[in-house]
């Protein structure tokens, strides 16, 4: 049998369909409103009317008027805060710049400085083109074989200086508009304090301070003569980034990476790095003070059972039995100071030996043929010496 349907039907139909057409107009546009305004953190009272066609038998639309309050939750807004200290925002370019291995070829593709080239980084230290890398990182070439890459340009080098107080390298390049650099002061650098370490040119990573007093053989007689503490840091160093820089938080440069591929994250301390280039602008040179002993520092010494007479920091004037050099040099500034093997060196002038520099690098700090005060500790009893540094010449010439 055909299935009808009568006029009056159909038309209820339509209007039922009309209906919920507007009715799901209506309540799309309230939920949108108060989706859109709900980060408004204002109170909204829906008033407008609404015209709503019922489905009944007449037509006639009904004025509905809602009176329903919205209470929107207050969105608590946080300012964007810059990943980066201030003191990085504000560079004009970055002081970090890439060292690499001179290419032979004259043709385009024989002159690309690819990473199969790369040497290390280099920190600018002033505005005119000084730079300083560590001397790993030259890897014993020549000047001639060495370019420096720094914001879009290749520089020669053309002049440099081995320093061998730290194992650092300075080389001058024909340039201007760097950005120079100011040292942070070892004392100021502690354990678990955070560092931020550009080991390439704009690319930032936080480190955290492990140790601030690290000896790669720490009961290993050195040369007073030589500043061989460094600082680690958190995670391991990748190829290339010998010669990069670390930072504190203002800016200031904390030291030089130092390790090589895989290895723990070491850093050459600043403080010792800003004595040995103010000689070289002063001088031509690198001078430094020098006391003529071999010591090992006695702060980190493991010792079984009593520790005697020894005490639990300063720097122990010892024989260097590797090298076999005496623990006084003839001749030395400490050999006129009667100073001898067995002595702790407690104190030079106001500087405490309590393993947070080298000897080598307090003696750094002061000026050649300085008159000085160093307190020592012997068997008899703490006597303060005086002594008359002497001078040596810590540089050569990067030819």
């Amino acid at each position: 049998m055909a299935v009808t349907t009568s006029s009056s039907t159909q038309k209820r139909f339509r209007i039922e369909v009309v209906f919920l057409t507007l009715v799901s107009t209506v309540c799309g546009a309230l939920a949108g409103g108060a989706a859109g305004l709900y980060a408004s953190q204002t109170r909204i009272i829906i008033t407008a009317p609404v015209q709503v066609i019922h489905s009944t038998t007449s037509t006639t639309p009904t004025t509905v008027t809602p009176t329903t309050t919205i209470s929107l939750i207050p969105a608590t807004r946080t300012p964007t805060t810059p990943l980066l200290p201030p003191a990085f925002l504000s560079r004009r370019s970055s002081s970090v710049a890439e060292i690499f291995r001179l290419p032979k070829g004259t043709a385009l593709e024989d002159r690309l400085l690819t990473d199969d080239r790369l040497l290390g980084q280099a920190v600018a230290l002033t505005s005119d083109g000084w730079l300083v890398t560590t001397s790993a990182a030259l890897q014993s070439l020549h000047l001639a074989d060495l370019v420096v890459w720094h914001q879009g340009h290749a520089f020669p080098v053309d002049r440099g200086m081995i320093d061998s107080l730290n194992g650092t390298a300075f080389l001058k390049i024909t340039g201007d508009g760097f950005t120079p650099t100011a040292f942070a002061h070892s004392a100021d650098i502690v354990g678990t304090e955070a560092v931020w370490q550009e080991s390439r040119a704009g690319q930032f990573e936080p480190k955290i301070v492990k140790d601030v007093r690290y000896r790669r053989v720490p009961t290993e007689a050195v040369s007073s003569e030589t500043a061989t503490r460094r600082i680690v840091l958190s995670g391991t160093s990748a190829e290339g980034d010998a010669g990069g820089a670390v930072w504190d938080t203002d800016g200031a440069l904390v030291g030089l990476l130092e390790s090589g591929k895989d290895e723990s994250t070491r850093v050459i301390p600043a403080s010792s790095i800003a004595s040995s280039f103010s000689m070289l602008l002063s001088n031509g040179v690198i001078t430094h003070a020098s006391l003529g002993v071999h010591a090992i520092d006695v702060v980190d010494f493991a010792l079984a059972g009593s520790r005697g007479d020894l005490p639990t920091s300063g720097a122990w004037v010892h024989d260097d039995k590797q090298s076999g050099k005496p623990a006084v040099a003839v001749g030395s500034a400490a050999a006129k100071a009667k100073l001898k093997d067995g002595d702790v060196i407690l104190e030079v002038e106001r500087d405490i030996l309590d393993g947070t520099a080298d000897l080598g690098e307090v003696l750094a700090d002061y000026r050649p043929g300085a008159s000085v005060t160093i307190r020592v500790h012997r068997a008899t009893g703490d006597v303060d010496v005086p002594v008359e540094l002497g001078s040596v010449v810590t540089s050569s010439i990067l030819k």
